[in-house]
């Protein structure tokens, strides 16, 4: 039986109200003051004490707020109030799913309440929940038809949900509605380019040019108007008008790389006839940067070594330092490297200060040949040329800080990682105002573990009344500083702090994702329409970012590490002390600023499924989502869980080398066991069809990737050498390291195989003694003549 309602006096309810108005009004202290005299009469108020703890949460009083909101519910069940309050604390607490489950709640005892109604479509939206959200929009539109936002908020929920058809009725209702809208109005503007936009996504482009032109008079973005009529044009196949409207917009910027390809497509059919027409385009734009990059793109043979040559001299006279990240993407297309060489090869003898034909040119054009020289050769894995070049430069220009950093970059190319860190402190130093040349040289340090200098340089940029750099760099969601960091912590053996930044990490890309609550109702009353629903849909892959995939695949790694040494000395968190008061403006205070509490956990692989459930969530087309979920499953003997990351990671790539490896230590499990439970059985010869090598002995496995895949890229055959000493352990330990030296006898082989290879022979020799011809000082000293300048391959290295 659920507890009596507690009545209020006329004076304590004067109280309430003027509590909700303090609320609302942010004035959390006198709140408080005013709930605790209501609870002084009335201890077991349910609704006061509802709305205290929803203050409390709000003036960071976690637990307290948290405690008293849920108190508040089980004083008073049938009370919309409090369970709105809890629902709103839990929504403050990121707790959607339970934040939902009140607001269903309220909506059930004051199914009227639109406020409630409202909110709830947030969190339904927050969750990607897109039919109750249509419901919800639903209910609002019939209930106040004559607010503009009611309507495209239920059109946009029809759109996320893919149902555009409704969508779009939804909009033309509206359009009809308005009739008395002023001309040149942003809002309205809005609603028809969204219109259109979900018109053209339909594939209705006659309905796109019917509503571009009854609306014409109403379009403020001109510009995105006329694109989507181009191409609505070329859609229905009205060639002529669609090739005049392309090329009205060429008129107005020559430079937009989109609009230069569609108007090409239309006017030509093959490449050779587009290359034409482009070079005719350019007679009539000569100053479109864009054209001339396209022309490189697309011609072949003498053409393109003609185009390069005067695309490659404008840009060297000009002293153009970002030239290369121009034009190395050409290096993928057969031919054009060799081509672009000789010529800045001939440029750099034609303009040597030497030569008596250099004499009418400027110096600095012979140096930017030079420059580029220099990052073309460490590109293409010729490290001593690219050094000698830039070495050449410096001798003249000693204090141009884009040399220096080119020179660091050399260095790392080459594995020469310490150097190309001092190297870009010295191009620091010579512009300390800086940033990026800052950043890049904190980034430099991080790679070769010197946190602490790193830190010291990025303060030069934080807040000055921040004491730990580390701590500004995380409220400014510096995720690359973050995920470096992490790293450098694990190499340094500092597990706690590497994992501490790891979980910032993840923090910072939810708080990202967390963030877009707030437009849900922002960008409906601006009419950012098209902006907002771009928003979301890039927050729907937030978790895919390269980024968080490298954090949290790094987190996963350390927390099996962990799990592999359950003997390690685990330390005491050091207690934090909490402010007795904080307002709703400071954040919450870091309970484990170092990261101790997360070192200490017992379950390892139990953490780590937090980042493997975001991964497969939102990044299931990564492989690496996949053999990291292996490597857990086959720990915790999840047999259902690891067969479905082996099967996925089998369709994106069968042949990746650590699936190979990790397909091994399944099958080594799976005998290990004895047999598996019922379910998992069927599961395992359901997939027999599809990857035979789950049921094939572990040696025959191991032989038959040999053979299939032995002389593929390097990265296979460590991948084979790895392969090969799973199978069969120590016996065959001499075997694999013979395998991996046959590495240094390929030609062009990535200097991060190499540097792992050398790793996997160090880890042989700590097993089992090697023949000195297999040895890792044997695998030092030859790779050393491939890689002099690698800090792998130093003599130093070569410890057994």
């Amino acid at each position: 039986m659920p507890p009596k309602k507690v009545q209020l006096s006329s004076r304590e309810r004067v109280l309430f109200a003027r509590l909700i108005q303090e609320y609302e009004n942010r004035k959390y202290k006198p709140a408080l003051k005013t709930a605790d005299a209501i609870l002084s009469k009335a201890p077991e108020h349910g609704e006061t004490l509802a709305i205290k703890g929803l203050v409390l949460f709000t003036l960071q009083q976690r637990e307290e707020g948290l405690r008293l909101a849920k108190l508040g519910v089980r004083h008073e069940l049938t009370s919309f109030i409090c369970w709105h309050a809890l629902g709103i604390v839990y929504r403050m607490d990121r707790n959607y799913e339970e934040s939902l489950k009140c607001y269903a709640q309220a909506l059930r005892i004051e199914g009227g309440n639109l406020n409630l109604v409202r909110e709830s479509g947030f969190m339904q939206l927050q969750l990607r929940n897109y039919a109750p959200l249509i419901d919800a929009r639903l209910v609002i539109l019939r209930t106040q038809p004559h607010l503009r936002t009611n309507w495209v908020a239920l059109a946009i929920a029809h759109d996320l949900a893919d149902n555009k058809a409704q969508a779009v009725r939804v909009l033309a209702a509206y359009e009809d509605l308005s009739r008395d809208i002023p001309k040149h109005n942003y809002e309205f503007n809005e609603v028809v380019l969204y219109h259109a936009s979900l018109l053209e996504q339909m594939v209705e482009a006659d309905q796109v040019l019917q509503l571009l032109e009854e609306q014409k008079g109403r379009i403020v973005d001109v510009p995105a108007a006329e694109q989507l009529k181009a191409r609505a044009l070329q859609m229905t196949g009205r060639k002529q008008e669609a090739v005049d409207a392309w090329r009205q917009m060429l008129e107005r910027n020559p430079d937009n790389k989109q609009y230069i390809a569609s108007y090409l497509e239309l006017v030509a059919e093959t490449e050779d006839a587009r290359l034409d027409k482009l070079l005719e385009l350019q007679g009539s734009f000569p100053k479109s940067a864009a054209m001339r990059r396209m022309a490189l793109h697309m011609a072949q043979g003498d053409t393109f070594a003609e185009q390069a040559r005067d695309y490659l001299e404008r840009a060297l006279v000009k002293n153009v330092p970002s030239l290369f990240s121009d034009i190395k993407s050409l290096y993928q297309q057969p031919g054009k490297q060799a081509v672009i060489e000789d010529l800045v090869e001939a440029f750099r003898l034609r303009w040597d200060p030497h030569q008596a034909e250099a004499a009418n040119e400027p110096p600095s054009s012979y140096l930017f040949a030079m420059y580029y020289l220099a990052h073309h050769y460490s590109y293409t894995g010729r490290p001593g040329l690219a050094l000698t070049y830039v070495d050449s430069i410096l001798k003249h220009t000693p204090t141009m800080p884009e040399l220096h950093m080119t020179r660091a970059r050399v260095l790392k190319r080459a594995g020469a990682y310490r150097a190309a860190a001092e190297a870009m402190q010295e191009a620091r130093h010579l512009d300390g105002q800086d940033r990026y040349l800052n950043t890049k040289a904190a980034k430099y340090l991080l790679r070769v573990n010197d946190v602490e200098e790193a830190s010291r340089v990025l303060k030069l940029f934080t807040r000055p009344d921040v004491p730990d750099p580390v701590t500004d760099l995380v409220e400014m969601q510096a995720i690359g500083f973050l995920v470096e960091a992490a790293e450098a912590h694990e190499r340094r053996g500092d597990y706690a702090l590497a994992l501490k930044r790891f979980h910032q990490v993840n923090k910072t890309v939810q708080d990202i994702y967390d963030d877009q609550l707030d437009f849900h109702s922002y960008c409906l009353r601006k009419m950012t329409l098209r902006a907002y629903v771009r928003t979301i849909r890039f927050e729907d892959h937030v978790f895919a970012t390269r980024d968080y995939v490298r954090a949290a695949k790094g987190a996963v790694a350390l927390y099996v590490k962990l799990h592999d040494d359950p003997h390690r000395e685990k330390s005491v968190p050091t207690k934090v002390d909490v402010p007795s008061e904080l307002d709703e403006n400071t954040p919450p205070p870091d309970l484990d600023p170092k990261g101790e509490a997360l070192l200490a956990t017992d379950t390892p692989l139990d953490v780590a499924h937090h980042f493997l459930r975001k991964l497969q969530l939102y990044a299931p087309q990564d492989i690496q989502t996949w053999l990291c979920t292996l490597e857990v499953a086959i720990r915790q003997n999840k047999w259902l869980l690891a067969l479905r990351a082996l099967s996925l990671a089998n369709r994106l790539d069968a042949t990746h080398p650590e699936l190979h490896v990790l397909l091994i230590r399944f099958r080594q499990a799976v005998e290990a066991a004895g047999s598996l439970p019922e379910v998992a059985a069927k599961a395992l010869a359901s997939l027999q069809g599809d990857m035979p090598a789950l049921v094939a002995p572990v040696a025959a496995l191991q032989t038959e990737y040999l053979q299939r895949h032995g002389d593929a890229s390097a990265a296979h055959v460590l991948g084979a050498a790895r392969g090969l000493y799973a199978a069969h352990g120590t016996t065959h330990a001499q075997e694999a390291a013979e395998l991996v030296f046959s590495l240094l006898k390929r030609d062009g082989v990535p200097l991060r195989v190499l540097e792992q290879a050398h790793l996997f022979v160090q880890q042989l020799a700590e097993r089992v003694p090697l023949p000195p011809a297999v040895s890792p000082a044997a695998f030092v000293q030859s790779a050393h003549t491939l890689w002099e300048h690698a800090e792998a391959f130093l003599p130093s290295s070569a410890a057994v």
